[in-house]
């Protein structure tokens, strides 16, 4: 069995640190607060996987003078990066920070935050999966500090084999919700089944159904639910870790 796990929302509870970063990075360049949950809703309906790129949306959104889903509805078409943010401040007449000053900027707020994360997954649990698996990984869209900090404040390091970060991928193309870092992994580890990987939004699911489709190959996607993602389809569902381990029970 080889398990992938997303990182922010399935191993790490991220709502005091990622989210309230994400709102107010926003809120400082906007000079005016912005909303949190409004602010996860917009990543969510736009299928976002990077909190840098949801700044960008947010930006434009909150300039925009659009209701959330009328923004989403003529955001949402295109690649979910950036790149398209930039395109439609452009058209809309915004005048937008550039996104080396936006990463600085999430990054310093993180930061002030980051030593209040805990877990949505236990050591205890992980330990039980490492029984199971042979083959256990991380996929995730942090950069490689964030993640060695709160994996070493946790000790998490030791119950995986591989590691992909934002700093691994050759460009923003190969973020999820593009195949490429579930096939860069299954590359390395070999494909043997069940293969599963354990999310909690839309970037995971479709990047699980681009391999699909891409490699003619099944991967298991496992969705740990929260109020965000209630919208998500999924092969299973999980509301608390503890079912993690009934799932993959079932599977072996």
């Amino acid at each position: 069995m080889i398990v992938s796990f997303d990182v922010d929302g399935v191993l790490v509870e991220v709502s005091q640190t990622y989210h309230r970063a994400l709102a107010d990075t926003v809120s400082e360049f906007l000079n005016q607060r912005v909303g949190q949950k409004e602010i996860l809703s917009l990543k969510s309906g736009l299928k976002l996987n990077n909190d840098w790129d949801a700044t960008v949306a947010g930006l434009v959104f909150y300039q925009s003078g659009l209701n959330l889903d009328d923004f989403i509805s003529l955001a949402l078409p295109g690649p979910p990066d950036y790149r398209k943010f930039y395109r439609l401040g452009s058209e809309l007449n915004i005048d937008l920070p550039g996104y080396s000053e936006i990463k600085t900027i999430f990054e310093n707020i993180y930061h002030r935050y980051e030593s209040g994360e805990g877990l949505r997954i236990r050591p205890e649990i992980l330990a039980e999966v490492r029984k199971m698996a042979r083959v256990m990984a991380v996929i995730t869209g942090r950069i490689r500090e964030d993640l060695d900090l709160t994996f070493r404040r946790h000790g998490l390091n030791r119950y995986f084999d591989y590691f992909i970060t934002e700093d691994d991928l050759p460009s923003v193309d190969c973020r999820k919700p593009a195949a490429y870092p579930l096939r860069w992994l299954l590359s390395q580890a070999g494909f043997e089944p069940p293969v599963c990987h354990v999310g909690d939004t839309e970037a995971d699911r479709l990047m699980v159904e681009n391999y699909e489709q891409e490699e003619n190959r099944k991967v298991i996607f496992i969705l740990f639910e929260h109020q965000f993602n209630q919208q998500v389809a999924a092969d299973f569902r999980l509301s608390k870790a503890e079912d993690l381990l009934r799932v993959l029970a079932r599977l072996t």
